[in-house]
């Protein structure tokens, strides 16, 4: 038995290695391009009205794979230009290690943002919120684990990895409004873990008392999962609200299959929450995609305090 956990030790290490070495050769590889091509977002200084614009994107985990076009450091820029485009309020990722992170901070100027990495791994994800300063207070952020402790890390015994949900509470500098947000990433093997997950985080709204929620992330679910049925048991799926509205797929697979699955949503209260607008944002640059699944926006307002 020792000499099996040897073994096993030995393999992860020598993992971890490639994973570093191959992150690094590909960052040299693109760095001309990655330093001369410095795209940024800047936060609107003043509100475009009364709406609140929040994008959901999957920036796609670190593969030692992903090379040439797919290479998250040839990427970047094109995912900034794609998000600057639509000049959100918030943003939330999915898949975000510590190399993503960085870039995320220096690209995304008068941001503040709240990040949790789902477990110790030195190429950990986490499901950062990122919010405008200028118009927008955090009073409150925090993460849970999607599992049977959900305070502590730990890990659904039907999923792949652990799983979590994070979360901001903002308040409108202007007008005193709240919204929570909410951002996730579901387990993509276990369908019991991503069913549970969701009643995790139904089980956690209650933090909120009466606040309009806005939950995002993928979701690795269909429509006709027990996952959405089990999300749309509390929350609405905004793109059904919204009269100006898109339909169809979000993961895309770098556009190998552009119609492949709708796993990405935004969630919202049923109450307290006005959904004006929710979009696909399908830009690619000569067929080169910002990530493997398209970012999602919502534009949506908050019901004004009483």
């Amino acid at each position: 038995m020792k000499k099996k956990k040897n073994i096993f030790a030995r393999c992860l290490t020598g993992v971890l290695i490639c994973a570093v070495l191959s992150a690094a050769v590909t960052e040299c590889f693109y760095l001309p391009r990655y330093l001369t091509e410095k795209e940024t977002i800047t936060a609107p200084q003043t509100a475009e009205g009364p709406s609140v614009r929040i994008i959901s994107s999957n920036v796609r985990c670190f593969s030692p794979t992903d090379l040439g076009k797919r290479s998250w450091f040839y990427r970047a820029p094109l995912l900034m230009r794609a998000l600057a485009a639509e000049t959100p309020d918030v943003i939330g990722f999915q898949e975000v290690t510590p190399m993503h992170y960085s870039y995320l901070q220096k690209a995304l100027r008068g941001y503040d943002s709240r990040i949790t990495y789902r477990d110790k791994s030195p190429l950990s994800e986490g499901c950062p919120i990122f919010y405008n300063v200028e118009r927008f207070t955090a009073t409150d952020a925090g993460t849970f684990w999607l599992s049977e402790t959900p305070d502590k890390m730990s890990k659904s015994p039907d999923a792949a990895f652990n799983r979590i949900c994070s979360y901001v509470t903002l308040t409108e500098n202007s007008t005193g409004r709240q919204l929570a947000v909410l951002n996730t990433h579901l387990d993509h093997v276990g369908d019991k873990a991503r069913i549970e997950g969701i009643r995790v985080i139904l089980d956690r709204i209650l933090h909120f008392g009466e606040l309009p929620i806005v939950l995002m992330g993928d979701f690795n679910a269909g429509e006709d999962s027990e996952t959405y049925r089990e999300a749309t048991s509390y929350f609405a799926d905004a793109k059904y609200l919204a009269a100006d509205t898109m339909t169809g797929a979000t993961y895309h697979r770098f556009g190998e299959t552009p119609d492949r699955e709708n796993i990405d949503y935004f969630m919202v209260s049923k109450t307290g929450l006005d959904v004006t607008r929710y979009a696909i944002l399908r830009e690619n640059e000569n067929g080169v995609y910002p990530s493997d699944h398209y970012p999602i926006l919502l534009e949506c307002e908050p019901a004004q305090p009483r």
